[in-house]
């Protein structure tokens, strides 16, 4: 798991704080929360990291089964493309 980011969970423990009504003493309850939640992302972040990693695995070796060849820029993700401006 990576460092914690702390600068996120204290933003999201004031967001707390203030959509509870800024209780006096709840200090500890939002805090604790936010770092649950900050936690809860950073769970799901890696599963579909780890997902993503094994798609693009089982493919590779498809691809490799099949005879093509997969090079980096395929695996790339790809932007999206860009609205077109009115002008």
């Amino acid at each position: 798991m990576p460092e914690r980011d702390y600068d996120w969970i204290a933003r999201r423990a004031y967001t707390l704080w203030e959509e509870s009504g800024r209780p006096d003493g709840e200090h500890e309850t939002h805090w604790l929360t936010a770092l649950n939640d900050w936690e809860r992302l950073q769970d799901s972040a890696n599963r579909t990291t780890e997902k993503a990693e094994r798609r693009i695995a089982q493919a590779q070796v498809s691809a490799e089964e099949e005879g093509l060849i997969i090079t980096e820029e395929a695996v790339q993700p790809r932007r999206k493309a860009s609205r077109s401006r009115k002008g």
